[in-house]
């Protein structure tokens, strides 16, 4: 599948099992990692992590002065 597909099938997969499940939340953390990187990098990297048997995660900065810091940094794992 291409990036695109892979991305709405997670989504899509999310929405069925609904709030609280693990493909809902991994859904949401490819829509953050959309919000930071945009389409093109997002579909790639999901290519790959296909290809790899890895995942999507997102990096939080090491040294943050809010007590909820923001994600920073999309990544393989």
């Amino acid at each position: 599948m291409k990036g695109k597909q892979l991305f709405d099938h997670y989504q899509s997969v999310a929405q069925i099992n609904g709030f609280g499940s693990e493909e809902f939340q991994y859904g949401n953390l490819l829509y953050q990692a959309l919000k930071i990187e945009g389409e093109e990098k997002i579909f790639q990297l999901l290519e790959v992590a296909e290809e790899t048997g890895k995942r999507i995660a997102l990096e939080y900065p090491v040294e943050s002065i809010h007590s909820y810091p923001e994600p920073d940094k999309v990544v393989l794992v």
